[in-house]
């Protein structure tokens, strides 16, 4: 009991968004409030919640992927418009990537299912996704979140799946109303988190981690780091971060990659 207490002192992920407090005191933050410059400071360094990565997909010159819409951090939507300031400061909190209706969504890596559900407006059904370091080949455990499902998934919570299993089929769910008019916009929303360890807490829809801090999905597919902060200082060239996919033939290319991206390119 008392390592959970712990946990929830130490990071709180709210929809994939890190408000880190435990140096504040907050017990946690309303929706109004959960905006990016939450921060912790780390080696005397100020880091925000939510900030620009500079990551740029790099696809196989023979794979046809979907592209990401609308980008981590963007302070604007897929079509272009900004994004409401009191939703985590105007920023955005992962990738979309706009799809069919019923497009399957695969697993970034292997991983177990922790979490799912129907949640709100701008979230969603959900699923939620542990990847230990041995699934990513990453030194952190990831936290992956997939957002706006078209149905609730059969998967049971505990069940492991490989690289490139499907998670569940994109939807609109979440988007209905507001901004996106009545029929809502279909596509996948994909947060990812990183955190020391496989401790963890479900709080609703959230999943409250051990030193969780929010990173870009396209961080996923960089291999060689030894720590979080390596993100941070990636040369130019590191940014230009190669994916590796499942193709329509089912297999994974390059062939062994750990990591993969959400849906099948052609």
């Amino acid at each position: 009991m008392k390592a959970i207490v712990a946990l929830i002192g130490t990071a709180l992920i709210l929809f994939g968004v890190s408000t880190v407090h435990a140096r504040s005191g907050q017990k946690g933050m309303g929706v109004e409030a959960e905006h990016a410059a939450a921060a912790d400071s780390t080696q005397g360094k100020v880091r925000r919640g939510i900030q620009p990565s500079g990551l740029v997909p790099n696809f196989a010159n023979e794979a046809r992927c979907t592209a990401i819409a609308s980008p981590y951090a963007s302070p604007t939507r897929y079509d272009g418009s900004s994004r409401p300031q009191t939703r985590f400061g105007g920023l955005h909190g992962g990738i979309d990537l706009t799809l069919d209706e019923g497009t399957p969504l695969l697993a970034i890596a292997a991983g177990k299912v922790i979490a799912s559900g129907a949640g709100g407006q701008a979230e969603g059904i959900y699923v939620w996704l542990q990847h230990a370091p041995k699934d990513s080949g990453l030194p952190f455990w990831i936290y992956s979140k997939y957002q706006h499902l078209s149905a609730l998934p059969t998967l049971a919570i505990g069940a492991y799946l490989k690289a490139g299993d499907v998670v569940g089929l994109s939807g609109s769910t979440g988007t209905a109303g507001g901004h996106y008019g009545a029929s809502g916009y279909a596509h996948l929303h994909l947060t990812t988190f990183a955190g020391s360890s496989d401790q963890y807490q479900r709080d609703g829809s959230r999943i409250v981690a051990e030193e969780a801090r929010m990173i870009d999905p396209l961080a996923v597919f960089i291999q060689g780091l030894t720590t979080l902060d390596d993100i941070e200082v990636l040369s130019e060239n590191r940014k230009n971060v190669r994916i590796s996919h499942v193709a329509a033939d089912g297999a994974i290319r390059p062939a062994g990659s750990r990591t993969v991206w959400p849906v099948i390119c052609k």
